[in-house]
């Protein structure tokens, strides 16, 4: 620049512009980073979860279509309506959605009858009963608290005899030893507060109503030491779950009390981890959780030590180091997941670049729509009609990425979803030549579900053991849930009959078996010792 004229050479008004270009292309990236940050956590706060969207994602490809079709070809004027007599006809009346009440349930019968004068006729005879009509109503009555006395004999010597000495009747087995609450109850606040998500608090309340006083802190207790005795039947359950050979992994936060005399109560919140690992749907219930004070690799390592099979995951770091294991060690398999890959273009297409992420997420939905139809196919079909159908749609989906990644800004919702599906992409397609494998990790998602609810409700864990039981009772429940078990009457039966049963009966307890032998009492009777 010259000093004398303040007149800027050419020179220098090209490096000026090309600096200004640069800012402004800047602040553009900028901007828009923060649109897309907005847009989210309004959608987090205000908006619908659900990643429905409000009309079919090809609709974004076929518009410009419709369009220059409609204005080429533009549409007829309607014409006039002939009114034409409609016949009379009486309307139905639509049914009120009164369901039959269940059959098992106990009836009650309650008579009403007619006024006495009303039994006699006019001449003074009786009117002969005829009949009588039915109404039912679902009716209840609250919780039920009882005391149950365990009455001991006690039997002595006669005066004389060669014996002397007292002869008393066992104490019977239990496997919560010296608790105040029987089997029944064990299994009402367990089912209580782990499927129905009642916080200890409310139980708590709800026993005070009817005069029994019981705190939160024996509750807790109670649910700490039964969580602890069934770690045998959990670990039947991961066996059982390990020898499918397909395990769907995933995690979900919660807050656990840790001991901390720099705070003024002593105690201070950290962020813990439940892993939910399940079969999938067509190899067993199988659910087992996990508990684990951090979210470091050591936790997946420790719960798959010596597992060999496939693992269907999200992209979380921890799962690298167990698709690597050295020679002679067990071979894990790691796949992907598209439910994630979805969200990561629903984000897009709700973001800056709403045409791009609908292609993608409508993309995404035509492997859905091919999954849903051959999901009662045999392995055989399966694995064909995912190399014909789905492999040419995965070939497109990968030669967009590859078109659009270069100049897309990484950071940008776009530029995640791409990164993330080109990273992870010999995971997502390895569900093609798998029959076993599923298209996403959604049994997981939808095992960890209530957790998400539940801690809402209980707000914490009180220690690492009370967070391992309560991984051993949700792991029961939910195995209960997905072989079609009333999880109380499982449970009920198990307190009872755990404690005396060896390791290798431990099968006749699997929820599978259970109910098979429920449904058959004749077989099982003869069956059972």
């Amino acid at each position: 620049m010259n000093e004398e004229t303040d007149i800027l050479t050419y020179d220098e008004a090209l490096l000026l512009t090309r600096k200004q270009a640069e800012m402004i292309a800047l602040f553009t990236t900028e901007i828009r980073s923060l649109k897309e940050q907005i847009e989210w956590l309004k959608r987090q706060l205000f908006g619908r979860k659900s990643e429905r969207m409000e009309f079919d994602p090809n609709q974004l490809l076929l518009d410009p279509i419709l369009v220059e079709a409609i204005e080429q070809n533009p549409p007829p004027e309607p014409k006039p309506e002939i009114e034409s007599p409609v016949a009379a006809h009486v309307r139905k009346a639509a049914p009120h959605g009164r369901g039959v009440l269940p059959a098992h349930l106990e009836r009650e019968i309650v008579e009403v009858d007619i006024p006495e004068e009303q039994k006699l006729l006019p001449d003074g005879s009786v009117r002969p009963r005829i009949g009588f009509e039915d109404s039912e109503k679902l009716a209840c009555t609250p919780q039920r608290f009882y005391v149950k006395v365990t009455r001991r004999f006690k039997y002595g010597s006669p005066v004389g005899a060669e014996e002397h000495g007292v002869v008393e009747a066992p104490v019977p087995e239990s496997l919560v030893p010296r608790c105040l609450a029987d089997e029944s109850l064990l299994a009402h606040v367990a089912v209580s507060k782990f499927g129905d998500h009642l916080p200890a608090y409310r139980l708590e309340g709800i026993f005070k109503r009817s005069g029994i006083a019981l705190s939160r802190q024996t509750l807790c207790g109670w649910m700490q030491d039964l969580g602890i005795a069934l770690n045998p039947l959990v670990a039947e359950f991961k066996k059982q779950l390990f020898a499918t050979g397909m395990v769907h992994n995933d995690d979900t936060p919660v807050n656990l009390l840790e001991d901390d005399r720099e705070k003024p109560r002593g105690r201070r919140i950290r962020k813990a981890r439940f892993w939910a690992s399940c079969a999938p749907p067509r190899d067993g219930p199988w659910t087992v959780f996990d508990f684990t004070i951090t979210r470091e690799a050591d936790g997946p390592k420790a719960f798959f030590g010596g597992y060999a099979g496939k693992i269907t995951c999200d992209a979380y770091s921890g799962y690298g180091p167990l698709a690597e294991s050295g020679e002679g060690e067990p071979q894990i398999v790691l796949f992907g997941c598209w439910a994630h890959v979805r969200r990561y273009f629903f984000n897009a297409y709700k973001g800056g670049d709403p045409k791009l992420g609908a292609e993608f997420v409508a993309l995404v939905k035509v492997l859905y729509e091919i999954e849903e139809s051959i999901s009662e196919k045999t392995d055989e079909e399966r694995l064909a009609q995912r190399r014909s159908r789905s492999r040419p749609v995965l070939e497109t989906i990968k030669a967009r990425i590859d078109e659009l990644l270069p100049a897309t800004p990484p950071k940008s919702a776009l530029g995640k979803a791409l990164n993330y599906a080109d990273n992870y992409w010999d995971r997502l397609i390895r569900f093609v030549d798998d029959p076993q494998a599923g298209i996403d990790n959604n049994p997981a998602e939808n095992a960890i579900r209530p957790i998400a609810l539940g801690r809402k409700n209980w707000l914490f864990i009180g220690n690492e053991l009370s967070g391992r039981a309560a991984a051993n009772i949700m792991s029961v429940i939910n195995t209960c849930k997905r072989a079609g078990v009333e999880p109380y009457a499982y449970l009920l039966d198990v307190i009872r009959r755990l404690p005396s049963m060896k390791t290798t009966e431990l099968a006749s307890l699997l929820p599978p078996e259970w109910k098979r032998q429920r449904e058959t009492p004749a077989e099982s009777a003869a069956a059972l010792p």
